[in-house]
């Protein structure tokens, strides 16, 4: 459910706002609405240090577990990494500098520059050259020297000797400062330092132990500039605005009377846009971390689906999956998962736990065992006729028959809903002829595919169905405003036939599943029948493979089984998730680490 929110408006005394606003950050329970923009020197550097905090803490992320014990403070850990960073940049400077240096001399060798100034003397100068060998002159003139010093990629180095008006048809090169074997020392000097810098920042990152704390405090600092900033005020008045959990309002009573507060407390009104909090039965709040991974929240005045979201994912995991096999691995992965973390999100474990013995109860009915052929008597006993039997092509058509089944189901409930949130009002007749017609879609859909007769029933629920949208989609008072819905009413039905349709690739992705499963079997079976070290083989494409198909599974929950509930569910419910979390003005630094037991949708963010 969607908890009740009161907004509050909070009266004190000017001089004490940033005391006012430290306990109500102590109370932790004011989702604060800024009168304004917030903002101020003050606060922009505290942002601006959050910035570099969170920079430095995705740099040092690391897979390797950090050090029980730091060495550095948060804030000693970032100035080290951006000073460290600066001296990387510029060791990675000379790194290319003296690399260009090494590449310009190598090919003419070690010599010392200096000794072309003893030709200078002598009205001579010494010149580099680069070229083809086929450019190369035959001959040069009297007192001068040309010299082939070697050659690759396909061109020639050549020293020059001779008059300093002289040039040769070559591609000048410019002298070099000092001798190479002085450059590949400076460079091997460097690549050590460099070397040193990169161990430097190895080290940092084990020490990242320190940063979620830092971040922490530098996210509480904001939090309380932010509303200190955002707080109105006049003469010697000040005031904060926001909402407040109903059950919460006590507290918030109580310690207003305790600080000498005026406080006004009033149910929302319809122009208001209250933050959302759900809440709800544990069983229910393991799909809130669902919501919370795609950033999606029903809005404070849409209905919270959460319960009938969470039965159709899991469904349609199952059906997705559709292996008993890998349901139990995806039970047996969480039970490990708990043995060896047991901090990890149990909200997240129960939903897998949920979705794996969904999976084990689906490919159980279904006799998919890791796409096993000649499963033991037992196993088969255990399976649905109807789902596989003897004939694999009308089972194939009974289980599309099930999904479209399921999208009419699915799209019903949610116009059902619908009404009943319209209330005793004509506009609720329309939301029941658009039942109608989609179990009249789902006629159509039944005799496209599966070729199944399209009943006479179908006809009579079309009729009705198009004539209750047709005459009560739209109020007499909007008729003038809203009359382009009944022009793209023929539109909205097509829409409302692929909407049903859509639920064929539950059947779709599950086979196609399946077939991976026993592709990779055949192939192991093969391997196999080659000896004893073809077993080991096997073993592995084995392994391989079903670690695979278990990974493109989850895709594919991840994409169908979210979809269809975020999408065609809830644009039939009118559902826009247009919410923002309630974020209250809280203390976070001493929640660090800590395990979250409530809802796992709404966490406090920074201003």
């Amino acid at each position: 459910m969607i908890t009740p929110m009161r907004k509050v408006a909070l009266l004190g005394l000017s001089a004490e706002r940033e005391l006012t606003v430290e306990r109500l950050r102590e109370l932790g329970v004011l989702h604060v609405v800024a009168e304004q923009l917030p903002s101020g020197p003050a606060l922009d550097e505290a942002r601006e240090r959050l910035r570099r905090a969170r920079a430095v803490a995705v740099a040092l992320e690391s897979k390797a577990p950090p050090s029980s014990v730091s060495r550095r403070s948060g804030a000693e850990l970032v100035s080290a990494w951006y000073a460290l960073q600066q001296r990387k940049c510029e060791s990675e400077r000379l790194l290319q500098e003296l690399e260009a240096e090494r590449r310009a001399g190598e090919p003419f060798g070690d010599f010392d520059p200096a000794s072309a100034l003893a030709l200078e003397e002598r009205g001579l100068e010494l010149k580099l050259y680069r070229g083809a060998p086929e450019a190369l002159p035959q001959a040069v003139s009297a007192g001068s020297a040309l010299v082939v010093l070697g050659e690759s990629d396909g061109q020639c180095a050549v020293a020059y000797f001779g008059p300093r008006e002289a040039e040769l048809p070559l591609r000048r090169c410019e002298l070099p400062s000092r001798p190479l074997r002085e450059a590949l020392s400076a460079l091997a000097a460097q690549q050590a330092a460099h070397a040193t810098l990169e161990r430097e920042l190895e080290l940092l990152r084990a020490e990242r132990a320190a940063l979620p704390s830092y971040l922490a405090q530098l996210e509480d600092e904001v939090d309380l500039l932010a509303a200190q900033a955002s707080m109105g005020a006049e003469a010697e008045l000040a005031w904060i605005r926001g909402y407040c959990p109903e059950a919460r309002v006590e507290a918030l009573a109580a310690a207003a009377a305790r600080h000498g507060w005026a406080l006004s407390v009033r149910e929302p009104g319809a122009s208001d846009q209250p933050p959302t909090l759900l809440s709800g039965a544990p069983w229910v709040q393991q799909v809130h971390g669902v919501l919370r991974s795609i950033g999606i929240l029903p809005g404070y005045g849409e209905p919270d689906v959460s319960p009938l979201f969470l039965v159709f994912l899991v469904l349609f995991a199952a059906m997705l999956i559709g292996d008993a096999g890998y349901g139990a691995l995806i039970l047996l992965g969480v039970a490990v998962v708990r043995w060896k973390a047991p901090r990890a999100d149990r909200q997240a474990l129960r939903l897998l736990t949920t979705m794996g013995v969904g999976t084990v109860a689906w490919g159980v009915i279904t006799g998919t065992w890791f796409a096993l052929q000649g499963l033991p008597s037992a196993l088969q006993a255990l399976r649905i006729e109807w789902l596989a039997g003897a004939d694999p092509q009308q089972s194939a058509r009974n289980v599309m028959l099930l999904c479209f089944f399921l999208g009419a189901l699915h799209l019903t409930l949610a116009h059902l809903w619908a009404a009943l949130r319209t209330g005793w009002k004509l506009a609720s007749l329309a939301q029941l002829g658009w039942v109608a017609t989609t179990w009249t879609m789902f006629f159509a859909a039944r005799s496209m595919v599966p070729d199944e007769p399209f009943p006479a029933l179908g006809t009579t629920l079309a009729v009705l169905g198009i004539a209750a949208i047709a005459i009560f989609m739209t109020p007499l008072r909007q008729i003038k405003d809203e009359w382009f819905n009944h022009i793209m009413l023929p539109l909205s039905l097509v829409s409302n036939f692929v909407d049903v349709v859509s639920y064929l690739r539950l059947f779709a992705v599950g086979t196609a599943g399946v077939a991976v499963a026993g592709a990779f079997n055949e192939m192991a079976a093969r391997v196999a029948e080659s000896g004893p070290l073809g077993w080991l083989f096997a073993a592995l494409i084995a392994v391989f493979g079903h670690s695979l198909n278990l990974l493109l599974c989850a895709m594919g929950v991840l994409v169908h089984g979210v979809r269809l509930n975020t999408l065609e569910f809830s644009a039939h419910l009118g559902l826009q998730w247009s919410g923002t979390p309630y974020a209250p003005l809280a203390r976070r630094c001493a929640d660090v680490g800590a395990a979250s037991e409530g809802s796992v949708v709404n966490t406090p963010s920074s201003g």
